[in-house]
């Protein structure tokens, strides 16, 4: 038989039991349960609605009804809570269903967690109520005011109707790529259509909502690509039933649109700039006969080969203007111009648009900041004025072309503003107004109709109807962006030799730049002394002899994107060579060769003009070879701040690093050293055909190029 307890034992199991049980005995008496708040009540996750009259819209028989109880007698110790549902037709008393959750224990300091349970067979098309209170084993707490909901699970009959004045379904080529145009999703007849829901993949994944049930929906519509698209769209009910997701519309997107204007600048004599763009008749004329420069990005021959440099119009004091505007500039648009500013002291205008009393935009520089500027006035009126612009972070340079480009977007609400491919900053869009003047290039006016001109030259400007992309969002030529291409293409022959002279003193730059090369050497044999492996003639110099050509003068700017090619033959693999450098006054800005310690070719990069420069190389992941000639290629790409070689021996690689700063060495050209001022090392001793510097940077179809011919 067991033995009794003794009381010691008896008192300490009590005392164990009590506190392993909710202490429900420490209050003087239990107290209901609270009355669950509506706020945490839910059906399938959507919120209590205690209007009837605005009942929660379902498309489920199957609903989980969630909310959250709590008891107030968990301030004193653990107790235990559950929630009971019951669902009502309107007008009814006696519940379709109840459902309860389990018991759960609550404690003090831990606030209740929400509680679910499952109602099933629910009526459709009918109004009924849910309501839930809490229960504590003892004492069941109030009802919570009813949650009114409706289900249905019929589906729409049809997807939307879709139509497009901007894209027509007609199987004619319409707008293009970057160009927005509305769409209207229609009701096809469901007269309770809550939304549309559509894309182009087939998942209809974008919502749209009428502002009445039943009622049409307007969106824009940007294509990224060209040719056919498929609209695929379904139509959503007020329950969240939808149609099936199907091709509801077609339509054909015409290729990227091309400029609306185009001056090269090209013409090299008179007053007057012709727009190239095919079938236009437009012309931009100056007040008197202007004076012309060597240009920047070149004109091309039409003969397969390089890029002549062309010329550019010096407009300081002598504007250009067409008889009229180029570009509704209340929309989208793009501007992209090569500039070159000789006087920083006033500010500047590049290109405009004019209305009666201002310009519309002002593209320049703001002598304030030291920086390019683009503006907008306020609207058209003797006192508005420039209230929206944007300021580059680069401060202007002088004395050096730089490109300047500008997009517009209305889709996206914002103006940005490019220097050089690298983008600087950019301002909200605002509801511009469209001066209906003529377009400016080297002008445009003040608030009052005040003149101001710009100081310097001016190349290549172009006007687009749309925005330019800064990201790959179609096949271009070149696999980059739109706005990279600007900023780095074509490429422009700054001095090529060929190297293949027999006799004299003097390598010919076969460009139209006239940078000859004068020879430091013995003619003899330097000229004609080796040929490449595609039997071409070449020269070797004997780097102990210190041999190597010089320029006079730079090949190109720098500061900006540029190349420099090299067929190649080196003949002593013992120390450092270089092939192709440009000089400055204490060390060159870029050099071209062969690396000792690691046996591989490299390129190699500045950060300043000084003696202890800081260098930034990139060395090629092949090695080079004694005796066997190769085709090197560097590249600095100013837009993304990179270095990178191609080496074709026989195959093409690439290997690329980070730049660091650059800047513009206005010395001479070395082939065959490297130097600065008249001091010169790192000689060649070896083969070398067919150098070419350039201004840009090259793809690489452009590098295969650049070892077969003069570009």
């Amino acid at each position: 038989m067991p033995r009794a307890l003794s009381r010691t034992a008896a008192l300490a199991a009590a005392l164990a039991l009590s506190l392993a049980t909710p202490s429900l005995a420490l209050a003087e008496e239990n107290r209901p349960p609270d009355q669950p708040d509506t706020a945490t009540l839910t059906a399938d996750h959507e919120p209590c609605s205690t209007d009837r009259d605005a009942p929660t819209l379902l498309n489920s028989t199957e609903l989980t009804l969630r909310g959250v109880f709590s008891d107030p007698d968990r301030e004193l110790g653990g107790t235990q809570v559950k929630g009971e549902f019951e669902w009502t037709l309107d007008g009814e008393e006696t519940p379709l269903g109840t459902a309860e959750t389990t018991f759960i224990y609550q404690y003090p300091d831990h606030d209740p967690i929400s509680r679910s349970v499952t109602a099933r067979d629910l009526p459709e098309e009918v109004l009924f109520g849910y309501r839930a209170r809490a229960h504590d084993t003892e004492t069941a707490g109030v009802w919570s005011e009813r949650c009114w909901v409706e289900i249905s699970t019929a589906k729409p009959e049809s997807p939307p109707m879709v139509t497009s004045e901007d894209y027509p379904d007609d199987d004619r080529f319409h707008g293009g790529i970057g160009q927005s145009g509305e769409f209207t999703f229609g009701a096809n007849g469901v007269e309770d259509a809550a939304a549309y829901v559509y894309d182009f993949s087939g998942s209809c994944s974008t919502r749209v909502e009428p502002e009445t049930q039943g009622g049409a929906a307007t969106v824009t519509i940007t294509p990224d690509r060209a040719g056919p698209h498929s609209l695929y769209a379904r139509t959503v009910d007020p329950y969240g039933n939808s149609s099936s997701c199907r091709v509801v519309y077609t339509f054909l997107v015409a290729p990227p649109s091309n400029p609306v204007a185009i001056f090269t600048l090209n013409e090299g004599e008179g007053d007057t700039a012709q727009d190239s763009v095919r079938g236009s008749d437009r012309t931009a004329t100056a007040d008197g006969p202007l004076e012309w420069i060597r240009g920047r990005v070149g004109d091309n021959p039409g003969t397969g080969h390089y890029r002549r440099e062309g010329t550019a119009a010096d407009v300081t004091g002598n504007p250009l203007r067409t008889a009229g505007p180029v570009v509704d500039t209340s929309g989208a648009f793009t501007l992209s111009v090569w500039a070159r500013l000789d006087d920083i002291s006033t500010d500047g205008v590049l290109l405009s648009q004019e209305g009666d009393f201002t310009s519309g935009f002002q593209l320049g520089f703001d002598a304030d900041s030291g920086s390019w500027v683009f503006q907008q006035s306020a609207g058209d009126t003797p006192g508005a004025r420039f209230i929206h612009r944007v300021l580059s972070e680069e401060p202007a340079r002088v004395d050096a072309w730089t490109q300047l480009l500008v997009t517009q977007d209305p889709e996206t609400g914002r103006t940005e503003l490019y220097v050089d491919g690298v983008h600087q900053g950019g301002i909200d869009h605002v509801s511009a107004w469209h001066p209906e003047g003529a377009l400016v290039i080297g002008g445009g006016l003040a608030p009052r109709r005040t003149e101001l001109g710009w100081f310097g030259a001016v190349d290549n400007v172009m006007v687009w109807d749309r925005a330019l992309r800064d990201e790959v969002w179609y096949d271009t030529s070149t696999g980059r962006s739109e706005v990279w291409e600007q900023a780095n293409q074509p490429l422009v022959s700054g001095g090529g030799w060929e190297l293949g002279e027999t006799e004299g003193e003097t390598a010919s730059d076969g460009t139209d730049h006239g940078l000859d090369a004068t020879l430091h050497g013995d003619p003899d044999t330097v000229w004609n002394a080796a040929y490449d492996d595609w039997f071409y003639p070449a020269i070797v110099l004997d780097g102990t002899r210190s041999e190597h050509l010089r320029s006079d003068g730079p090949a190109v700017d720098t500061g900006h994107s540029f190349a420099v090619s090299a067929i190649v033959r080196l003949d002593d693999l013992s120390q450092d060579a270089v092939a192709v450098s440009q000089s400055g006054d204490h060390t060159s800005a870029f050099a071209l060769g062969f690396d000792a310690d690691s046996g591989s070719w490299v390129f190699e990069t500045t950060a300043e003009d000084a003696a202890d420069a800081q260098v930034h190389r990139v060395v090629s992941d092949t090695s080079a070879q004694e005796g066997e000639w190769a085709h090197l290629v560097g590249a600095y790409d100013h837009t993304d701040g990179t270095l990178s070689l191609y080496v074709t021996a026989p195959y093409t690689s690439v290997t690329t690093a980070d730049a660091g700063p650059v800047w513009n060495a206005r010395g001479d050209v070395l082939i065959g050293a490297v130097g600065a001022g008249d001091g010169i090392g790192r000689h060649w001793s070896g083969g070398l055909r067919l150098v070419q510097v350039l201004q840009g940077v090259p793809t690489e179809t452009d590098v295969t190029q650049l070892g077969f011919t003069l570009r």
